[in-house]
């Protein structure tokens, strides 16, 4: 997705933010997408999105954790308590199980 991604931002990141009245940050990078190689990460607000973003997982892996305490032996990895899409022990899970580990 990357590979796709940062020419994208390049392309689009003028025309949405002219749209927008938001600031071309791929313009101060010399029109290449803020990265570290690229430079331009301190803009704006990238550093709140990032720091936001590893707030949110650290969040997540928390919950994880409680819920791994909770449910003791029972728990496996990826089970927040969410919504089921199949029964715990069926075939769709385990088939469901294995695809999100290839992931």
């Amino acid at each position: 997705l990357a590979a796709v991604a940062f020419p994208l931002q390049e392309k689009l990141n003028p025309l949405l933010a002219a749209q927008f009245r938001m600031p071309n940050l791929v313009a101060e990078t010399g029109g290449l997408s803020p990265t570290v190689l690229n430079g331009g990460l301190e803009q704006g607000p990238i550093p709140a999105a990032v720091l936001a973003f590893a707030v949110l997982v650290s969040l997540v892996e928390l919950r994880g954790l409680d819920i791994k305490k909770a449910e003791g032996d029972s728990w496996v990895p990826g089970d927040y308590g969410t919504l089921r899409i199949a029964e715990r022990g069926s075939e769709q899970y385990f088939s469901l199980q294995e695809g999100e580990i290839w992931n």
